[in-house]
């Protein structure tokens, strides 16, 4: 796993892709495109429907992931453990051209974000390098996840398969915005975030 920690925003992402993720009505994820000084990054944003305490947030979390499956198809996993408080999973289909970019930027990059939306509208801001060992597992499996063929009713076995016994144990969100590239656009409709108080970045 590796650990990630708050950091300051001003940042900018597509609009549609916001209003989708707030208006989510399951404790939700989605993977999307973040631009931070006119350089595009992955995003993994999650809406649990939770407000998770400052001071466990503050504290940042430990992320891992895996890839599942068999010999036909593939599903990531990535988990957010926040110790003390809460581990969630998010399951997604590699077979989807927004898993595709968005994997393909954050191991490219050595960067990412991700966003926790609390149920007051709040928004906890999150970053991190990646890294080539953090992401290691991911990295390996790369070249199999670009040509994955995963279909809709395998990626749905699975994660049914899954939530009946998740691990480690924890809350699947729903995966959304996962089938149409338009939420990755930086440069039509965008919103543009603006932080309240600034937080430490680190690892």
């Amino acid at each position: 796993m590796s650990h990630v920690s708050p950091l300051v925003p001003g940042l900018a992402m597509n609009r549609a892709f916001v209003q989708t993720l707030l208006a989510a009505e399951d404790p939700s994820g989605a993977l999307g495109m973040i631009e931070e000084n006119r350089q595009a990054f992955g995003l993994i944003a999650l809406s649990p429907h939770e407000i998770i305490p400052a001071a466990v947030s503050s504290r940042g979390f430990e992320l891992g992931h895996c890839v599942l499956g068999g010999d036909n198809f593939e599903v990531v996993q990535l988990t957010f453990e926040f110790r003390g408080f809460a581990t969630y999973h998010l399951l997604l289909n590699p077979n989807t051209p927004v898993v595709r970019n968005v994997l393909g930027h954050m191991l490219d990059s050595g960067n990412y974000f991700i966003f926790v939306l609390g149920t007051d509208g709040d928004v906890q801001v999150f970053g991190s390098d990646v890294g080539e060992d953090s992401l290691i597992w991911l990295q390996a499996f790369l070249p199999r996840l670009l040509a994955s063929r995963t279909t809709a009713e395998q990626y749905r076995r699975a994660v049914a398969a899954f939530s009946r016994n998740p691990q480690p144990p924890g809350q699947v969100l729903h995966w959304i915005c996962g089938d149409d590239a338009k939420y990755l656009d930086l440069c039509g409709d965008r919103v543009e975030l603006r932080p309240r108080r600034a937080a430490a970045r680190g690892r």
